[in-house]
């Protein structure tokens, strides 16, 4: 099983991309591949209509950028909340996301605040990212607030920190097992994306 994590945030070195290597490590230890895209190091340029064409420039570098992706079982999307809104480039990928990669997959999300806040990306990707890609978002996603004062060591420091390792490892569990019902379903021979490409 592959299972790829995409980190939204636009910074390098981000509190996004800590808690993304912190979830890559635990499926590590499970016996899970995992593939790791940091849109904050490798940032995407900006979508553009020419994506629909086959030989386009953009079409070409989108199929070189992506290689390995289309490949995994499942996905976590982790986003930082600019301005109480999802990433930009994280948006932005998923517009890059209509060939059917993601159809019939779960994915998680994962959402990064340095405070409070991290309600509005769950709310805003789950209402916006899956029509065209099919993606099959879990019941559950966690919001990892407080983040620069969890995850940064071997072992939790503090009662927050331990809860938030708990929670990540739970729900990573429900994300494997959700990996391999939805398999069957991509198996039974049902899903038709030349008939019915888009979403309604």
């Amino acid at each position: 099983m592959k299972i790829c994590l995409v980190v939204g945030s636009h910074r390098k070195n981000s509190q996004s991309l800590k808690v993304g290597k912190f979830l890559a490590k635990s499926l590590e230890t499970k016996g899970i591949d995992t593939l790791l895209f940091d849109l904050g190091v490798n940032p995407l340029p900006l979508w553009e209509p020419a994506m629909w064409e086959k030989e386009s420039d953009i079409k070409k570098f989108w199929l070189d950028y992506s290689e390995g992706f289309g490949s995994a079982d499942a996905y976590v999307f982790l986003s930082p909340e600019y301005a109480g809104m999802a990433s930009p480039a994280l948006k932005n990928f998923f517009l890059y996301l209509s060939s059917g990669d993601l159809s019939h997959k779960p994915g998680l999300i994962i959402t990064v605040s340095s405070g409070m806040g991290g309600s509005y990306p769950n709310a805003e990707l789950r209402m916006s990212s899956y029509k065209n890609t099919r993606i099959v978002y879990l019941p559950d996603h966690v919001i990892v607030r407080h983040v620069e004062s969890v995850l940064n060591s071997e072992t939790p420091e503090g009662k927050d920190d331990e809860y938030i390792r708990s929670r990540l490892s739970y729900v990573l569990s429900v994300l494997v097992e959700y990996a391999k019902a939805l398999n069957q379903v991509r198996q039974s021979g049902v899903i038709d994306l030349k008939t019915y490409p888009f979403g309604l």
